[in-house]
């Protein structure tokens, strides 16, 4: 790298950056190779938190792209920008601004320039300073996040230091410091002097002082205002009521109290409706769980159901398709059945999955047939009529193409299929004649 650079000897004190930081090309050529270099370097610097060497690298590749002369031509104030930004975050981490300012001015559209100078600022506690760097940045990149995200914490940190100012956390003071840079100072809290403890006096004594009735706790009269009063004696909200004996004696006795034997049973015979318990006379909602009876009234009304095919059925002429078993699926829950009384009028709630094994015998053509069929919401929402939703159909063994299509004919999409539909609907009428 150093003949190709045309660079000098090594730098004094063995620096391993002596060769680029020693270095003077004499064209332009071999000064943009140098700069190149130093760049890649200094960012190698900035990864493995060498400062100070990231800070010496940005330095020479700005010094060797700074000449007296200018060139409007060329884009070495966009060059300068980048380079000053990115020692502005070498020499952030060494408390120093300008450069970070410096980056800005020399290309106002430069993002990166921005975002460092806000970040340096919010380092050095100027969070003004760093809202206006950020929601500049933010101007030239309006759909960055992460800008956002700091131009959100900057203004949180300047709407705190006001409210620190209000509440005399805070002087506003500004000062100078070291390098000419006003700052704000933040009051150093003023200490406590202690005083000897007032004496305790009574609420009746008209003092600006209660002593609340435990004797362990003392707040000004002046609490009110925040929300407290006293009440007997004892600080408490300043919404709490106390009621007086005529209301007391109004409202009578509401504590609840169990009924004796005479009372239960002249409630029960009282009650009016069958379907209600003497606890709820007004009918609101009573649910009863009739799961047990609805799965093994639904087996027995679909167990069985069958549906005769006729002789001319192409490929497996005629037969009977029947359902030999019903199971209830985990589906839901496992199912669920019940009766709710609201206001006087029933409901009836329930909800299944159901499997239905089938088989189809007695084929002209010597063969038997045999599947399964599975319904997962056998529920309140079909109305009598319509079909259930069917979610899978199997047949066993292998089938030809015509001898399936039949299948799914008188089986699956019509037939036994819509047998099992009516069963479904004469089993609703059974739920609502039975309760």
């Amino acid at each position: 790298m150093a003949a190709s650079l045309g660079l000098g000897a090594g730098m004094p004190g063995g620096s391993q950056h002596g060769d680029v930081l020693n270095a003077s090309p004499p064209d332009e050529a071999g000064k943009r190779r140098l700069v190149e270099e130093l760049k890649s370097r200094g960012r190698h610097a900035v990864q493995t938190k060498n400062y100070r060497d990231a800070d010496l690298l940005y330095t020479k590749a700005i010094d060797v792209l700074s000449p007296e002369e200018d060139d409007p031509s060329s884009d070495r104030d966009k060059d300068l920008a980048v380079l000053r930004s990115n020692r502005s975050l070498a020499r952030l981490q060494m408390g120093q601004l300008a450069d970070a300012q410096s980056a800005t001015e020399l290309d106002g559209t430069y993002v990166k320039g921005h975002w460092r100078l806000g970040q340096a600022c919010t380092a050095l506690g100027e969070h003004q300073d760093a809202l206006d760097a950020f929601t500049a940045a933010l101007a030239l990149d309006g759909s960055n996040k992460a800008l956002k995200k700091e131009v959100d914490k900057a203004r949180a940190k300047v709407e705190q230091e006001k409210l620190l100012v209000m509440e005399g956390k805070f002087d506003g003071v500004v000062a100078e410091n070291g390098a000419g840079k006003t700052t704000k100072a933040v009051a150093a809290p003023k200490p406590v002097k202690s005083a000897p403890a007032p004496p305790k006096k009574s609420a009746s004594s008209g003092s600006d002082v209660v002593k609340t009735a435990d004797g362990d706790s003392e707040f000004s009269k002046s609490d009110h205002v925040r929300g407290y009063k006293v009440v007997g004696g004892k600080k408490t909200s300043y919404f709490h009521h106390e009621q007086t004996e005529e209301e007391k004696r109004l409202i009578g006795d509401i504590r609840p109290k169990q009924l004796s034997g005479d009372a239960a049973a002249a409630a029960a015979t009282t009650s009016g409706d069958q379907d209600t318990s003497a606890w709820n006379k007004a009918g609101t909602w009573e649910e009863k769980d009739v799961t047990s009876w609805a799965v093994d009234t639904l087996t027995s009304s679909l167990v069985g159901t069958s549906h005769s095919v006729s002789s001319s059925a192409a490929e497996i002429g005629g037969g009977t398709a029947k359902v030999t078993k019903a199971t209830k699926l985990d589906l839901h829950g496992g199912g669920h059945a019940s009766v709710a009384a609201v206001r006087g009028k029933k409901r009836y709630i329930y909800e299944f999955g159901i499997r239905l094994d089938w088989e189809l015998e007695d084929c002209s053509n010597g063969e038997d047939y045999r599947g399964t069929m599975t319904l997962p919401d056998v529920d309140g929402t079909v109305e009598a009529g319509d079909e259930y939703d069917l979610s899978e159909f199997t047949v066993e063994g292998n089938v030809g193409n015509k001898v399936r299509m039949a299948l799914n004919k008188h089986v699956r999409d019509g037939g036994l299929r819509a047998e099992v539909h009516k069963a479904l609907d004469g089993w609703v009428e059974l739920f609502k004649a039975t309760y």
